[in-house]
């Protein structure tokens, strides 16, 4: 390799990390430094109910950038990987139906494990889209939690940080997953509630085992994950239904 092909590499392998930083930053932190701007501004108290008000719309509004941004500079991994779907379209819903029922089963497990062990409720990540989903906006908040948050997130947790392990680091597919699944249901739990994990891990080792088997597809895990909080989401709304 010639010093200018190692400098391209090390631009782009530079580029890579740093673009997943900045992807995890700004969904991490752009709503709530929005809320947090808008209500200060109005002279919102951060414990009001107003300031919950607040803090619903900049979910909302402050992913709608982040994602438009995702889009754009990964506009060519969406091209590439949609030449896979259109290549390999029954294989893809193959892997999309069999991922959303395996994530449907293990939850359903895990909820039963957990009742048995008498561990009652739910995570504090749970919690807060349960509150987005039944407050008075939540249709709007379906938006970001059904469509924004699944492409994100997919972004993150399995084309850049499965991407940097085994593309980067040179490391196996299935250490792959097993790093990108304990990353992705620890920052679902970052309010320290771990006894919740369980939640998470089967759900993101599922989408991860999918992403691998498809190729590295994005659209496979991206719609597995559609469907999870899609499912959740009417799920919560019939129990308030019911109640």
């Amino acid at each position: 390799m010639t010093s200018t092909q190692k400098r391209i590499k090390l631009n782009s392998d530079f580029n890579h990390i740093l673009w997943f930083f900045l992807l995890l930053g700004a969904y991490l932190f752009a709503p709530s430094i929005l809320a947090t701007i808008y209500a200060t501004a109005l002279k919102v108290e951060m414990n009001s109910a107003e300031f919950e008000t607040i803090a619903i719309f900049a979910q909302a509004a402050g992913l709608f950038p982040v994602l438009a941004l995702a889009l754009y500079f990964s506009r060519h991994l969406f091209i590439e990987d949609w030449q896979k779907t259109k290549k390999r379209i029954l294989y893809t819903i193959l892997f999309i139906v069999a991922g959303a029922i395996a994530v449907w089963l293990l939850t359903t497990i895990v909820n039963i494990f957990y009742g048995l062990i008498g561990i009652e409720g739910t995570s504090e990540n749970q919690e807060s889209l349960e509150s987005a989903v039944l407050s008075k906006y939540g249709l709007i908040m379906l938006i970001p939690i059904v469509f924004f948050a699944p492409i994100i997130e997919e972004l993150i947790f399995r084309k850049f940080i499965f991407g940097i392990i085994e593309e980067k680091l040179k490391w196996s597919p299935w250490s792959a997953i097993l790093i990108s699944t304990v990353i992705f249901s620890v920052m679902h739990l970052l309010s320290g509630d771990f006894q919740y994990i369980l939640l998470y891990l089967p759900q993101a080792f599922v989408m991860g085992m999918m992403y691998h088997f498809s190729k590295n597809n994005i659209f496979v895990p991206i719609t597995i994950h559609f469907i999870n909080n899609l499912l959740a989401a009417i799920g919560i709304l019939v129990l308030r239904g019911l109640a």
